[in-house]
């Protein structure tokens, strides 16, 4: 199944479709790279901030989302000049197209 990469929060209007792309094309490379499928590192990361228990697959699923959320925001938020609490978070679903 394709997901969809997009990004949610309170400050995400303030990017504009060029950061957007840039994130979501540097979040694309990270998933690639890893051969992850964002999806699945999405659900082990939601299991991660549940405190569920997780298979070491899906500890190292968590550490491809958190290094592709990363890479996303800093590409989002490049050309910023306010550093400080920017609630925009990497989001994925899956594409219904």
């Amino acid at each position: 199944m394709q997901a969809r990469i997009t990004f949610e929060g309170e400050h995400v209007d303030m990017a504009s479709p060029d950061e957007i792309a840039a994130g979501i094309g540097v979040a694309s490379e990270v998933f690639s790279h890893h051969q992850a499928d964002p999806l699945a590192c999405a659900a082990a990361q939601q299991k991660l901030e549940k405190n569920e228990p997780l298979t070491k697959d899906e500890a190292l699923l968590c550490v491809v989302w958190q290094t592709a959320e990363d890479k996303a925001f800093r590409a989002v938020t490049l050309n910023w000049m306010v550093r400080g609490d920017i609630d925009i978070w990497l989001a994925v679903s899956p594409d219904t197209q």
